[in-house]
């Protein structure tokens, strides 16, 4: 019992490490650092003090799992992209710092490193339900941070009747290096009030103009899981998202760590209308993607 409690306690301070260190810097090492360990303690937790449990996948080529302790049960893992051993997570990380690395390894570590903090605080924290959002919107803003050289803000002025109306949106980011602005909504899942996302992309166009602000989504993943089958399902809209992308506002891509078939076939039928991709690829095209005017 006693290790337990020393866990859950050590696991809650790198929580807090991380949400304190953002505030300060989002691309700073010390943020790099702490985002690391806290991955890195909870992985530790997983498969220590918590069990594995088979799930039923009812998505087409995917298997997943999860970890279980007492009565609670975490979020779905896919299998293919969850990364089990510590060591290797450490030494991927280092391998990306100093030499990158392939978009197949960079998918499993970052899916590894987003997902382990969640699934650690919804076993040993399960009243902090905002807990897994905050430190996967921490964790993506970071790595924006960092490889736009650029702290984001989430507050923008709209020009209205000759006022300046304050409004809170999602990350905001000027990039020095183009001088191209992102609005970057970051989302666990996008099965409620994602078309927020559009209407703000909407607000920017109609202030400053189509293509001002670039919209990029980042994602994690639409599956859901029932707790009585252990069954697992993705819930995905591409109707709805078609027809934001067509009618109400464009953005220029969406990246999923664990991208649904469905969405990934919407935009290979509907390339010049959506693109959706893998989030490793963000870094494999971001020059393209910050270009002032992109080509494709």
């Amino acid at each position: 019992m006693r290790k337990s409690v020393m866990a859950d306690f050590l696991m809650r301070a790198e929580y807090v490490k991380v949400k304190e260190l953002c505030q300060q810097d989002f691309k700073s090492r010390a943020v790099a650092s702490a985002i690391l360990e806290f991955a890195l303690v909870s992985l530790k937790y997983l498969l220590t003090q918590c069990q594995p449990i088979e799930l039923v996948s009812k998505v087409s080529g995917k298997q997943y799992f999860t970890f279980g302790k007492a009565n609670t049960v975490a979020r779905p893992v896919n299998k293919s992209l969850f990364l089990t051993d510590p060591n290797e997570v450490n030494t991927f990380w280092n391998r990306w710092v100093e030499d990158g690395l392939s978009s197949q390894d960079l998918a499993k570590l970052s899916y590894t490193i987003a997902l382990s903090p969640c699934l650690a605080m919804e076993i040993f924290d399960r009243q902090n339900k905002k807990g897994p959002a905050t430190f996967f919107e921490c964790y993506i803003g970071h790595l924006f941070a960092k490889a736009l050289d650029s702290n984001p803000t989430k507050r923008v002025r709209l020009p209205i009747n000759k006022r300046n109306i304050l409004m809170t949106m999602d990350f905001l980011f000027d990039v020095p290096s183009t001088s191209q602005k992102i609005h970057l909504p970051v989302k666990m899942s996008t099965r409620e009030r994602v078309v927020q996302a559009w209407a703000h992309q909407r607000l920017l166009d109609v202030a400053y103009g189509d293509e001002v602000f670039r919209g990029i989504m980042v994602l994690f993943s639409e599956t859901k899981m029932d707790s009585r089958s252990l069954e697992v399902v993705e819930i995905c809209v591409p109707d709805h998202w078609l027809a934001y992308q067509s009618l109400l506002a464009k953005r220029y891509r969406f990246y999923s760590f664990d991208p649904p078939e469905r969405y990934l076939n919407l935009s290979e039928e509907n390339p010049e209308i959506i693109m959706v991709k893998q989030f490793s690829q963000f870094f494999t095209e971001k020059e393209v993607v910050l270009q002032k005017k992109h080509q494709g």
